[in-house]
């Protein structure tokens, strides 16, 4: 394996390394915590997580978790690039392990997990291969840069929201002396590592791309570069847009549409999609990359033929998916379809089967809520005959399923870290889980009629309060229209809160009349684009 570096590289001596904090990113001590979310974890709760991912890693470790087959795979194209085995072995264990005992592993349920960044290493190795045997611009030294800033370019464990910020990663990855001797290990300089990640930041322009570029004029200096050198430096420039790009296209070429689908829906949560964009903002985000064609057509030139054609299916798959979303929304607007609220009176074994699966299938369509509730609970809940379930029908009601809200007693439920209800344990408090709609069906009021049909039940049925999380913008519009609702916890910078409602004083008039109940549903979630 190639151990030199570039000789403007070359200039960085130890006197540099004590200079790193001056004027730049200092260690994760320095981060400001704004965020509940974002307070350090406590060692017992770090090996609670390990303890649950217990089965994962074992499956992880006899090579059927998915992550294993990725790891796999990126074994092996690393070995035919002429990376030390031992070495890439031990860096991928290391990321693996540090990405799951911090909450970013397979559990997690936002976008940016282990998962993405192995598919980001492996299909930017992938990509840039070909340019490296046919000697057309990457040396081998490039491709390491690429791996290890692609493997690591999320490592962001205190993060105020899914998606990362460039400047936490490298206190992060600064702060891990581990990493610092994997990269010493092959000669690798870390401030180019970062140059590639600041260019990772997303989107790419106005104050975003005006902070990252200023960070990476600093982190060549960092590095020894000149500014004299500025074949070197945009050499190291066009790398990082090169990963930029991707790190966005990989999940979308390495798997089906279904996996596609999947990604979007985690990336709502980075993103600020709320569901009833999804679809529509998946097309523009695509769309967007015709501003970069030149790097996508670079990025592309070379992969193997499945994974462009996985790419442009996925692309197709959501300009369909959004075409049928409208026409259905057109339907629900000229009166010809109905949506109707019908409460299933009682959840237990007995439940009906296609409720049950209906159900299930909405369930599997959408973003995991916050806090994730998983499929084996989200199962077994719906034979509690606590469980409040209404569903949504199309017509009458026997009409098709299209929606559901289902909640119960604040005390069957786990809680957003940082959140305290002094409610719990009083049971006179229900639950009420994130609405799922069935795509096209998002926006045209049918979360206003679940929700005014949950508090009427939940009501009806002895509660005194409702609880959930919903965007402060949500809450806000609420407030103004009387709803006796407050928030409990706030969550800065996503604002996705805890709020209660005090049913005591709803009135009809209030859960019923709204004057454009479409409001409710179509407010973005900003979760926190940078």
């Amino acid at each position: 394996m190639c151990g030199c570096k570039i000789d403007s590289a070359n200039k960085a001596d130890s006197n540099v390394d004590k200079q790193k904090n001056e004027g730049s990113i200092n260690s994760k001590e320095s981060i400001i915590i704004t965020n509940p979310l974002a307070q350090r974890l406590k060692w017992h709760y770090e090996l609670y997580r390990r303890i649950k991912l217990l089965p994962w890693w074992i499956k992880y470790n006899i090579g059927i978790a998915e992550t294993a087959v990725l790891k796999r795979n990126i074994l092996k194209l690393a070995s035919d690039i002429g990376f030390q085995d031992r070495w890439t072995a031990a860096l991928l264990q290391h990321a693996v392990s540090e990405f799951s005992k911090k909450g970013l592993g397979a559990d997690y349920y936002g976008y940016h997990n282990i998962q993405h960044e192995l598919e980001a290493a492996y299909f930017s190795l992938i990509a840039a291969y070909a340019y490296y045997i046919h000697d057309l611009g990457f040396d081998q030294q490039d491709l390491i840069y690429l791996f290890v800033a692609a493997l690591f370019h999320d490592y962001d464990p205190l993060k105020h929201f899914d998606k990362p910020h460039e400047d936490s990663v490298e206190a992060f990855v600064r702060d891990d002396k581990q990493i610092k001797k994997y990269l010493d290990d092959v000669g690798i300089n870390i401030d180019i590592v970062f140059v590639l990640i600041q260019r990772t930041a997303y989107p790419f322009r106005d104050k975003i791309a005006e902070h990252a570029n200023m960070r990476i004029e600093e982190l060549f200096t960092l590095a020894g570069i000149s500014e004299n050198d500025s074949k070197t430096r945009e050499h190291y420039k066009h790398l990082g847009w090169f990963l930029s790009v991707s790190e966005r296209i990989a999940g979308y070429a390495l798997g089906d549409i279904e996996h596609g689908r999947d990604l979007a829906r985690r990336n709502a949560h980075a993103l600020g999609w709320h569901p009833s964009r999804i679809n529509e903002e998946s097309v523009r985000y695509f769309s967007i990359m015709k501003e970069e064609k030149e790097m996508m057509r670079s990025v592309l030139e070379y992969v193997p033929e499945k994974y462009k054609k996985n790419f442009f299916d996925n692309i197709q798959s959501f300009k369909d998916a959004w075409e049928e979303e409208n026409s259905i929304r057109a339907s629900i607007r000229k009166n010809e379809t109905n949506l109707v609220p019908i409460l299933i009176e009682k959840c237990d074994s007995s439940i009906d089967l296609n409720v049950r699966e209906s159900v299930l299938n909405i369930y599997r369509e959408l973003p995991l809520p916050v806090p994730p509730i998983y499929e084996n609970k989200f199962k077994k809940s719906l034979s509690n005959s606590n469980t409040i379930l209404i569903t949504l029908r199309v017509n009458d009601n026997d009409g098709e399923i299209v929606g559901y809200v289902k909640g119960g007693p604040l005390e069957t439920y786990e809680l957003r870290r940082g959140t305290h209800d002094s409610n719990l344990g009083k049971r006179n408090t229900a639950y009420m889980e994130w609405i799922g709609i069935k795509s096209g069906y998002w926006g045209e009021a049918g979360g206003h009629l679940l929700r005014s049909e949950f508090l009427k039940e939940a009501r009806n049925r002895g509660y005194e309060y409702v609880t959930s999380y919903v965007h402060r913008l949500v809450i806000t519009n609420r407030k103004k229209r009387g709803e006796p609702i407050e928030i409990v916890q706030k969550y800065d910078p996503d604002r996705l809160d805890y709020y209660r409602v005090d049913l005591k004083k709803l009135t009809d008039a209030t859960t019923i009349t709204d004057p454009d109940p479409r409001i409710i549903e179509t407010l973005p979630f900003d979760l926190g684009i940078h």
